[in-house]
């Protein structure tokens, strides 16, 4: 017995008190309607009771404590505060058990206070459509079992005590049957009915939420978009126009040769941004077409790190900034080696453009577990906390320290890149302190 106990309790807290997903409105409102129906219904019938009933001394010399008045108290009072405060869960439960048992109660005293003719189990039969509105499966199943039940009990109880015919027994027991099978039936269709037009209401919620989705995702292509005939229309026909300016002198002689090699410096500058701009554009394009593979094999991470920063060598002799590298032990990385170049060669490009002059940069990697860790920490600008999570996504366009332009596609081409060579990249950011890019790279296992 208390194995079964225990069960049947498990089941109640598990189909009853475990919070389901937050149903759509219109589901809420149904199903409080219902709850409600039957609160001021079970209300007022156990209110009437008492005052109808309890003038019969009969019932007073055997029970000295009205029962339909523990009723209100144990089971509408709980379950109009639980309505009150909208917790449907608890208000469920008080509304239908602890009354069926009371109402049971009542019946069974008034039968023991020679009321045999008295109809009070009658009263349990509408129970039984309750727990199929309001309970999932297993729960409705044992509030009509319990139901039936306890109309069960009461009858057997008022047939000792009432002599009756076999035709009279058989037409109260027809009665009986029809009315449990019209109530039970009236509350499967309605149920159905709900289920039904629930299960319309999620169909529909799922599709809100995918065009929701979709048109987000739009709302980011169109801002790509936008922001890839920016570069085209601008960033790279400005240096492109220039390059052509300047040769147009020179093969007009409007300038010498010795003028042309101050000039060629930024042009070579121009020249080398215009380069770094397209190679980002073809593998950012190459990437939404699902065409970039890695050629993923061991590498050496410290060479790469090296000849990165030998190529920004000149910016960061113009701007006076100062890049150290701390790599404690030689680091074989796994992954496409053209790749890894590409990140770096964007993550210190960005460090550099802001990163004021007099400025620092630290290149730390070390090993973690089954990756090596790459670090590129500057004292730069830093990044706003409001533009820190879309960062990859989706970021601002701001200019360098030294008025240095961008395209916005670096970071977010060396997110798509390094989880393709099965690594992950952070950022982590203070405005007005610096940055640090936290990158996680397979590590060659000797």
């Amino acid at each position: 017995m208390k194995t079964l106990a225990a069960k049947i309790t498990s089941l109640v807290k598990k189909e009853l008190f475990i919070d389901e997903p937050k149903l759509h409105t219109t589901f809420v409102i149904r199903q409080n309607l219902v709850i409600r129906i039957a609160f001021w219904l079970g209300f007022s019938i156990n209110f009437i009771y008492m005052i109808i009933v309890w003038n019969n001394k009969a019932i007073r010399d055997l029970f000295p404590v009205p029962i339909n008045a523990i009723n209100i108290l144990f089971s509408f009072i709980p379950c109009y505060y639980f309505l009150k405060t909208n917790r449907i869960q608890y208000a469920k439960f008080f509304v239908y058990f602890p009354s069926i048992i009371f109402q049971t109660i009542a019946a069974y005293l008034l039968l023991k206070a020679n009321f045999p003719y008295e109809n009070a189990e009658l009263a349990l039969i509408p129970y039984a459509g309750f727990p199929i509105i309001v309970y999932r499966k297993s729960l409705s199943i044992i509030g009509v079992a319990l139901s039936i039940a306890l109309f069960i009990f009461i009858k057997i109880i008022k047939y000792q005590l009432l002599p009756i015919s076999a035709f009279e027994f058989s037409l109260d027991l027809a009665m009986s049957f029809a009315c449990y099978v019209i109530t039970i039936f009236l509350a499967y269709f309605y149920k159905f009915d709900f289920m039904k037009l629930k299960g319309n209401n999620d169909l529909l919620n799922s599709q809100k939420l995918i065009i929701e989705s979709q048109t987000e995702e739009l709302k980011v292509l169109n801002t790509t978009k936008d922001r890839l005939f920016s570069i085209i229309a601008h960033d790279l026909r400005s240096p492109l126009s220039s390059l052509k300016g300047v040769m147009q002198l020179l093969d007009n002689e409007y300038i010498s040769k010795e003028e042309f090699k101050e000039l060629s410096k930024r042009l070579q500058q121009n020249v080398d941004n215009v380069h770094g701009m397209l190679e980002n554009l073809l593998l950012w394009s190459l990437s939404q077409m699902e065409g970039i593979k890695p050629n993923v094999k061991p590498f050496n991470l410290n060479f790469i790190i090296d000849e990165t920063v030998l190529l920004f060598k000149e910016i960061s002799l113009q701007k006076q900034i100062e890049i150290n590298i701390q790599s404690p032990q030689i680091l074989q990385a796994i992954g496409d080696e053209y790749q890894i170049r590409t990140i770096l060669r964007n993550l210190l490009n960005n460090a550099l453009k802001f990163t004021p002059s007099l400025g620092q940069i630290i290149i730390d990697s070390s090993v973690k577990g089954q990756f090596v860790n790459l670090k590129i920490s500057d004292s730069g600008v830093g990044i706003e906390r409001n533009d820190l999570a879309q960062i990859f996504s989706n970021p601002k366009l701001k200019t360098g320290t030294a008025g240095e332009k961008g395209t916005g596609f670096g970071l977010f081409l060396c997110k798509e890149l390094i989880e393709k060579n099965g690594g992950s990249i952070g950022v982590n950011s203070e405005f007005g302190r610096g940055t640090t890019i936290d990158i996680l790279l397979p590590v060659m296992v000797n």
